[in-house]
């Protein structure tokens, strides 16, 4: 959708976009000079819980991502370090920096922004959900193939079971519970299906295991093949494939292609299927490829098709030491990825591990597919992937209960390795059924000595070559290692050392086999020798040559590869020989020091290339951290910890950005270079809530981002070494209370949001003295909506030339009147509220609203409202009604608050459709909002939304709109035609704290807006109706002067609101909001 954001999702509670119209705050007394600006405002992304215990709310503010961040209970003093590049962003508290360092935690559970994407947010789920050592805290099913088990820590006891955790002395490493995502007319006869069936050989009885998103059983070409099937997403047990990935990829494995009269038929059509349903609604959970794949062999899976994974990273994760584990069972056939448009080194996992075979696509004229990802390997540079297949534009079963292509159709077309994969699955299955003796890695070396190798594409990036099952099933010779991977030779390379491998021919044929040997590939001269040229094989033995590689010899210093081709008869037996001759590379060490002059491992250390996006964390024992560079600039940050001796800890950043490394280089950063943060106050009694200090910098492959938030300046120290820079732009800032009578800051009657900016350089150290009239002052009042809520109000501010900022948010009692200072000098401001409630223990935010982007005046008082009556729809400003040629789309926010900012909140349920003269064209169950197609020809349109949420004001909004649209003349806008949509705004006058009416009767003002594209709307006619008795009768209500008078009857708890308007072109609106405010 276009916002970015899901609003429904299955039966859960979804936020909902409310609005990004631009209107003036309620009640603002804005000097000209100072209203809302043009900039962007920040976009709320959504919250989420830590394994620790802390809660992190994500904006993005300009092109930067800004967490706010609530220590967990009883983490007072916590502090927390702050780093990212684009759309990643890592937040690590401080007590989780020691287990990083020592491998005990998985770096994904810090990555908050990735956390968000992949549905870890709290209004995703109410819980964490972890791999974590058999011997670990906690209970949940076994995943023996890893020794391990799936643990779904509640988000409420995250906390405790990080204290339980942190005190355990289990071995091993706690793992993020990660989602992986599922990454034939032609296809099938390229690779040579047809001649291994005309040997009789079709997979016949072979079991083989597709884990994947399920499958239509109901489907003729598959119907008959299943042989076992298991749900292991725990989303109601039904194995019906929604997503339609894995029946796709099922029957291009094994179909019969009975529904086409044989057209689609799958590579081994008379294999048997086990499957597996190892990836639901929100993608495949790592816990159930893990569970799948043990329940595969174990039921007799001699082949496991994973179409699926996700990033690689140098470390074996659960995923790799399982498939490493069970391929003496069965031979793992994996998809190597989707990134290949992205270079080098973006192979996936599982692909990744060893005793995988990873397989890329080719289109079905044997060229290499540029999707598919490449070799080498991350971390070692081995090679990989090591087979390819036909993935481009593949044709195979449609699931009826998917949404891919027309409900009409059997059949659909995918792209992908997810596509290539079965291929190799299927030749696989033929050829147990050929070898029912062999072994999973002799499989794998057959299916690799047989392929065809591609012209142009390199063995890092086809493997082997295209998959020839007619080949594998006639060929009786394979090496022994299917593949020769050196690995990365280390530069400079005028003194490397000739490296030799041992290649054995295996022959398991009753008579003697002579090869020849010989290499292709265009490797450069020298680099790769044999020592022989011909090899003679016994009969059902083996015999050995000798591969050596020499990266001495004149060459580029990058990745090389060849294939060792050994032809005799009919033989043609080829492996791939692969090395990497690394560029000018050096050792580069960092020692971090704490402030009293020790080395110190309670640190968090990153380190970013200056001319190329490279960005690793430093993991340091002893104090000392050492990594391998390539030649070129680098710019490293660390934040040094000690403790206090009360439970805190002082956090001291320190910056080096510019390190130059040409020859082996050891960099100290020493914490107690780092100077002091001091801010004070007009009043003597003002507190520190949450404070934060940071930097962006500019290089040519982005920005990245790093900083350090905590509860007070007086623990945290900053210092840049070697001066100012550009492209760098630093903050300081924070939010700051006046205590309430019970000391605490919810019921705070004055707070302070400040921030500064500074060019060049992280401070090193900062003293500020802040005057009342140097700030702007907002009179705010927050209303409350619901008994038993609280909200937290959180400023997000921004430097306009460099767009990074910062956010930093107080807790608030409801209902709440208060003054609020913020900074005045020249910054970009912006508000947000949030409402929230605590569900056994778990923080659940209901609903956001924010404001405009404003530049206010110092010593200026402004006036806000906030959390306001009624909620209802509202139209925004960047056309989300649209009409592209046929397709009608629209974002329509359905629950904005009474001064039209834009936000959120939780729905229960949703329902839009659209009607073209009377007749239904489709229904959405997205709050607002839906894509249609339709025809050219000018017709009568109507809209129905409608949206309900459990909360006492506006719990259900209903919105019909009727409009006539055509097609758009080619010279309409970018980005289609304006629909011409009208949305009907109440506004009671005189509300009290709890949105309830001031005596019998209100006046209602009622005004009535369409889309700004389309100017001011006249009407020529406008109804209002208040109801008293949730909208069962209904009463009206004379219109004078754009307002109301509404009288309620005594005793009445709440007025519902109905208005009725149609505009001088026909456009008519019927808008109804049931308990609009308190009676």
């Amino acid at each position: 959708m276009s916002s970015g954001v899901e609003l429904v999702w299955e039966m859960r509670p979804a936020l909902v976009l409310l609005t990004v119209t631009a209107s003036a705050l309620l009640g603002l007394a804005v000097p000209a000079a100072h209203a809302s600006t043009d900039a962007q405002r920040p976009t709320y992304l959504g919250s989420l819980t830590l394994i620790t215990g802390d809660h992190v709310t994500l904006h993005k503010v300009g092109q930067r991502l800004v967490p706010a961040v609530e220590p967990g209970p009883g983490r007072v003093g916590i502090q927390f370090a702050t780093a990212g590049t684009g759309d990643s962003l890592s937040v690590v508290p401080s007590d989780a920096w020691a287990p990083l360092q020592a491998g005990r935690v998985d770096r994904r559970l810090f990555d908050v922004a990735a956390l968000l994407r992949d549905g870890y947010g709290d209004e995703d789920r109410a819980d964490l959900p972890l791999i974590a050592p058999a011997a670990a805290p906690g209970t949940g099913m076994a995943l023996s193939s890893v020794d391990a088990k799936a643990v779904r820590v509640p988000k409420a006891e995250t906390g405790a079971y990080w204290t339980r955790l942190s005190q355990s002395r289990a071995a091993g490493k706690v793992w993020l519970d990660g989602v992986r995502k599922p990454s034939l007319d032609v296809s099938v006869p390229l690779i040579g299906a047809r001649g291994a069936w005309g040997a009789g050989w079709t997979g016949k009885g072979v079991p083989v295991a597709v884990l994947d998103t399920g499958i239509d059983g109901t489907h003729a070409d598959v119907r008959k093949s299943i042989q076992a099937s298991r749900d292991f997403t725990g989303e109601g047990g039904e194995l019906a494939d929604a997503d339609g990935h894995g029946t796709h990829v099922a029957s291009t494995l094994a179909g019969n292609g009975s529904v086409s009269a044989g057209k689609y038929v799958g590579v081994a059509p008379e294999a048997k299927l086990l499957i597996g349903k190892v990836c639901g609604g929100w993608g495949c959970a790592e816990s159930a490829i893990l569970a799948g794949m043990q329940w595969a062999v174990d039921s007799g899976a001699k082949v496991v098709n994973l179409s699926l994974g996700g990033t690689d990273t140098a470390d074996v994760d659960p995923l790799e030491e399982a498939v490493n584990r069970l391929s003496d069972k069965a031979l793992f056939v994996i998809a190597a990825g989707n990134d290949g448009g992205y270079g080098a080194e973006t192979v996936a996992s599982p692909a990744s591990a060893d005793a995988a075979l990873a397989v890329g696509a080719t289109d079905k004229s044997d060229r290499f597919a540029g999707f598919s990802s490449r070799g080498p390997r991350v971390g070692d540079a081995a090679l990989k992937p090591e087979i390819s297949a036909p993935g481009l534009n593949i044709v195979a079963a449609r699931s009826k209960y998917s949404n891919l292509g027309t409900k009409k159709d059997r059949y659909t077309s995918l792209s992908g390795t997810s596509m290539a994969t079965p291929h190799v699955a299927g030749a696989a299955a033929i050829m147990v059924q050929r070898h029912p003796d062999w072994s999973p890695r002799q499989i794998k070396a057959a299916l690799m000595g047989s392929a065809k190798q591609l012209d142009g594409p390199t063995a890092f990036d086809q493997g082997a070559g295209r998959v020839d099952i007619a080949r594998a099933v006639n060929q009786v010779g394979v090496t022994d290692p299917p593949a020769v991977s050196i690995g990365r030779q280390p530069w400079p390379h005028n003194d490397d050392q000739t490296v030799t491998k041992k290649l054995s021919y295996v022959n398991t044929a009753a008579v003697p086999l002579v090869l020849r040997l010989s290499l292709a590939g265009g490797a450069p001269a020298g680099m790769f020798r044999l020592s022989a040229t011909e090899v003679t094989v016994p009969a059902r033995g083996r015999s050995e040559v000798e591969i050596t590689v020499d990266t001495k010899v004149e060459a580029p210093d990058t990745v090389h590869s060849a294939w060792v081709v050994a032809e005799g008869g009919v033989e043609r037996i080829t492996t791939p020989v692969a090395v990497d001759r690394e560029p000018e590379s050096y050792d580069l060490t960092v020692h971090t020091v704490n402030a009293s002059g020790e080395r110190s491992d309670s640190n968090f250390s990153l380190l970013f290339g200056v001319s190329a996006n490279r960005y690793r964390p430093i993991w340091t024992v002893g104090g000392e951290g050492k990594v391998r560079v390539r030649k070129g600039t680098y710019h490293l940050d660390t934040v040094i910890s000690a403790p206090t001796g009360d439970g805190r800890v002082t956090s001291r950043k320190v910056v080096e950005p510019n390190v130059v490394v040409s020859a082996d280089t050891t960099v100290e950063l020493d914490a107690a270079d780092a100077k002091p943060i001091v801010i004070d106050f007009d009043r003597a009694d003002v507190r520190s809530r949450v404070v934060g200090t940071g930097y962006g910098r500019r290089l040519p492959w982005g920005t990245l981002y790093a900083g350090v938030l905590g509860d007070t300046f007086e623990r945290i120290f900053t210092t840049q070494r070697g001066g100012p820079i550009p492209d760098v732009v630093a903050d300081v800032g924070g939010a700051f209370y006046v205590p309430d009578a019970a000391g605490g800051v919810e019921g705070a009657p004055v707070t302070y949001n400040v921030a500064w900016f500074q060019g060049g350089a992280l401070p090193d150290g900062f003293t500020r003295h802040v005057a009342d009239d140097s700030l702007a002052r907002v009179e705010t009042t927050y209303r409350q909506v619901q008994t038993k809520r609280s909200g937290t109000k959180l400023w997000l501010v921004s430097e306009p030339e460099f767009q990074t900022g910062s956010g930093y948010g107080l807790p608030i009692t409801l209902p709440l009147t208060r003054t609020e200072f913020h900074g005045a000098s020249g910054e970009d401001w912006s508000a947000e509220f949030q409402q929230w409630r605590v569900v056994k223990g778990q923080v659940i935010t209901e609903s956001v609203s924010s404001g405009d982007v404003v530049k206010r005046a110092p010593g200026q008082t402004y006036r806000e409202e906030w959390n306001t009556a009624v909620f209802g729809p509202s139209l925004p400003k960047d056309g989300l009604a649209v009409r592209v040629n046929d397709t009608i789309s629209i974002g329509v926010p359905m629950l904005t608050d009474s001064a039209d900012r834009t936000g959120a909140s939780l729905v229960d349920s949703a329902e839009t459709s659209l009607y073209r003269e009377g007749e239904l064209v489709g229904t959405s169950t997205e709050p607002g909002q839906g894509v249609w197609d339709v025809p050219e020809q000018a017709a009568r349109y109507r809209i129905d939304a409608t949206v309900e949420r459990s909360t006492t004001l506006s719990p259900r909004v209903q919105t019909s709109w009727s409009f006539t649209s055509v097609r758009p003349q080619p010279q309409s806008r970018k980005g289609g035609a304006i629909l011409p949509l009208l949305a009907v705004r109440f506004a009671p006058v005189g509300l009290d704290p709890r949105n309830h009416a001031v005596g019998r009767t209100t006046r209602v003002g009622v005004s009535v807006a369409r889309q700004p594209q389309l100017g001011k709307v006249t009407l020529t006619q406008l109804t209002l109706s208040a109801s008293f008795n949730d909208g069962i009768t209904w009463v009206d209500v004379p219109v004078v002067d754009g307002a109301g008078s509404v009288v309620r009857p005594a005793g009445t708890a709440f007025v519902s609101l109905r208005a009725k308007a149609i505009d001088r072109e026909g456009n008519e609106v019927e808008q109804t909001v049931i308990r609009a405010y308190g009676g």
